[in-house]
């Protein structure tokens, strides 16, 4: 699994709203999945297995990048899932002595 927020910011949330109108995924499920107060996914580790299941289960065949763009769009528009800025934040320069 590749997801970091620093993978996540980087995918266009475009790119993942166009996929995912694109592909079958509200064939299975209506966007409610996405907003009922009892949903599944708690967080964006979770989001990412729940599309890469997706993703095998209607063999869409996405590439990392397109997984990641969906997981914006979906985290963006439905989730709101804060991004870790403590994965995002540069390691501090080591100095040796």
């Amino acid at each position: 699994m590749l997801h970091s927020a620093t993978l996540l910011a980087n995918n266009d949330a475009a790119l993942g709203q166009r996929l995912f109108s694109q592909s079958r995924c509200l064939e299975c499920h209506g966007a409610e999945v996405f907003t009922s107060p009892a949903r599944k996914v708690k967080n964006l580790q979770q989001l990412e297995q729940k599309v890469r299941q997706c993703d095998a289960n209607l063999s869409t065949n996405w590439f990392d990048d397109e997984i990641l763009a969906v997981v914006n769009y979906l985290n963006q528009t439905y989730y709101k899932f804060p991004t870790s800025n403590a994965a995002t934040a540069t390691p501090p320069a080591t100095t040796s002595q």
